[in-house]
């Protein structure tokens, strides 16, 4: 193949991932819209600003579209999560075991892990609702396809592996069924403000939060 051949080739391809990409973004935006029942080729079509006929030529199965998108919106959550969880292990790994005992140090570190948390739930509200509202119907709607029943255990298991390495920190007897409690108050706090991230109360999800983390790590608040 001359040089000029592969190029044309690769631009083509270039143009098609860029195209499909398009499309899959389209559809994350029509599910956290409209849940998987609403979610056509036409109104991903309409969301993308695209023929019709381009939709189904990359995606002829609306099935198989549909759990692209989730798949895709999933592994967007993930990494985010995978990076502000790298924050709190860097923090707690700068402590040794002996020091991880001492009340003083587990109050500071209940304090300054309720900061960060609530500051990623804030933030997560307001700059990601899209994959938020998404990641909410695959939990609902598991029952659509195995696929998505699996795709839906999968990354729940991602979710709650970092808060149970947390919880071992402090309470590893416990560490299982602690980060279950923590991963669904979390979860419940993201969806419920959901609806208006705009007017979240930050100061009560932070008290929530506290509360829980002050639970897990073992520590009385000064007042108590």
């Amino acid at each position: 193949m001359s040089l000029i051949k592969e190029k044309n080739v690769v631009k083509r391809r270039s143009k098609g991932e860029q195209t499909r990409n398009q499309i899959l973004n389209a559809a994350i935006e029509v599910l956290a819209a409209n849940g998987i029942k609403g979610t056509t080729h036409r109104a991903i079509a309409n969301q993308a600003q695209l023929q019709l006929s381009l939709t189904t030529y990359y995606f002829k199965d609306i099935q198989e579209l549909v759990h692209e998108a989730f798949l895709l919106s999933s592994n967007r959550t993930l990494e985010k999560a995978r990076l502000a969880w790298l924050q709190i292990f860097e923090l707690l790994d700068s402590y040794t075991k002996t020091q991880l005992k001492k009340g003083s140090i587990r109050r500071e570190l209940a304090d300054t892990l309720s900061k960060i948390a609530t500051d990623y739930l804030i933030n997560k509200l307001k700059e990601n609702p899209v994959d938020l509202a998404v990641e909410q119907f695959l939990f609902t709607e598991v029952q659509v396809s195995p696929a998505l029943r699996q795709l839906a255990t999968s990354h729940r298991d991602t979710l709650i592996a970092p808060f149970e390495r947390l919880c071992g920190y402090f309470s590893p007897e416990t560490a299982t069924i602690d980060a279950d409690i923590l991963l669904t108050v979390f979860t419940q706090l993201e969806y419920r403000n959901l609806v208006a991230p705009k007017a979240v109360d930050v100061d009560y999800i932070y008290s929530i939060v506290e509360r829980l983390l002050m639970a897990v790590l073992r520590v009385k608040r000064k007042s108590d």
